[in-house]
């Protein structure tokens, strides 16, 4: 068993307990609420800090009466038990793979015997290595423990070993929080006298890994507003109605073709703003998207045979979104019900030949297109 002695005493420091969490409480609460489309990357060759905090409740056999020099004030008859305890927690990891982890930590603690007013200082070192178990419960990505140390009781010195388990869940791109269960075993007491802590530390990655970021377990899920299940960072259809099955882009995917539309909007020569004329029947369409919302609609753009074949297909796709954006911004429409394809001077509806028929020839034409729907639920 351990000598304690209290030749060695350290100035107090410390404020109660809820005082020192409630600063941390608060640091992860604001952290959670960071919004990132990665999370914090465990791979090879990646350092991170773990600062944070450590609470335990000590063994009864911790220390023996015969091992304890008393100071003068204690009183009679006191319990030699050591009062739980919390302060601080310190730990620098270095991930081996992305599923390894070696990590050197400390933590300082000074607990009373219960009923006197005698703090021990006690310092602990250790080495763990820390293996991801390769599935997640909830956000958490749980994993085990293992390690040894050494501990300082007010000078007297001791080896142990550590077992535990934890959980850690990713806030940022460099950040997680993590929290973790361990029992601890001095070498010196009895194989059934363990102490148990639980820690609690955010961890900041440093840099990135060799060979650059990859995609691990420590990763949050990716965003996903439309619930289409395609995440936004590649999402180029964000807001996509949730009946409707999307391709790799988010994007609904057209089945059929119901009805093609004349708009008649038509525009002026080499010009490709829509002329407010036109809002009645553009708003039209959008009377009708509204009333059936499984369908989607296709804007055509076509211009005349003036000009140079790469600018009339230009001209024509710029047409055909100028109508989408009267659509979107104007009556309301989603914009992944809109797409747009221009063609050109490749299908005039006339001849080129007159004015007035490359004037019938400049316009945009809507196809209304039956989705493929998706009857899964989310």
């Amino acid at each position: 068993m351990l000598n304690l002695h209290n030749n060695r005493r350290k100035p107090s420091r410390r404020v109660a307990a809820p005082v020192v969490l409630l600063p941390l409480a608060v640091l992860v609460l604001a952290s959670a609420l960071v919004t990132a489309p990665h999370a914090a990357q465990a791979a090879e060759g990646q350092f991170y800090l773990a600062p944070g905090l450590q609470w335990m409740k000590f063994d009864n056999e911790a220390v023996k009466p015969d091992h304890i020099e008393l100071r003068p004030d204690t009183p009679e008859g006191i319990s030699y038990q050591l009062s739980e305890d919390v302060w601080y927690y310190a730990g620098l990891g270095y991930d081996l793979t992305d599923r390894f982890s070696l990590e050197l930590s400390t933590f300082d603690l000074d607990p009373r015997l219960s009923g006197s007013r005698q703090k021990v200082d006690i310092d602990h070192y250790k080495l763990d290595g820390i293996y991801d178990l390769g599935f997640d419960v909830g956000r958490g990505v749980p994993f085990v423990l293992a390690g040894v140390g050494h501990v300082n009781f007010d000078g007297e010195s001791d080896t142990l070993w550590d077992v535990g388990l934890g959980l850690e869940f990713p806030l940022t791109d460099r950040l997680s929080l993590r929290t973790t269960a361990r029992s601890f075993h001095p070498l010196s007491r009895n194989h059934e006298d363990n102490d148990f802590g639980v820690d609690l530390s955010l961890m900041f990655y440093l840099g990135e890994p060799v060979g650059g970021p990859r995609e691990t377990r420590r990763r949050l899920p990716a965003r996903d507003s439309d619930n289409d299940g395609v995440p936004d960072s590649r999402d180029e259809c964000p807001d996509t109605p949730l009946a409707y099955r999307v391709d790799r882009d988010g994007c609904p995917i057209p089945v059929d073709e119901v009805a093609r539309m004349e708009l008649l909007v038509n525009f002026e020569f080499d010009r490709s703003e829509v002329r407010s004329q036109y809002f009645d029947a553009i708003g039209e369409v959008a009377e009708f998207l509204e009333q059936y919302p499984d369908l989607m609609v296709d804007l055509e753009g076509h211009t005349d045979s003036v000009g140079t074949d790469a600018y009339n297909q230009g001209l024509s796709e710029r047409r055909a979104n100028a109508v989408r954006d009267v659509l979107i911004d104007r009556f309301g429409v989603a914009a992944s019900r809109v797409t747009t394809t221009g063609y050109g001077e490749s299908e005039p509806v006339t001849s080129n030949r007159t004015e007035r028929g490359r004037a019938q020839n400049r316009r945009v034409i809507t196809v209304v297109i039956q989705t493929r729907q998706n009857y899964r639920s989310r």
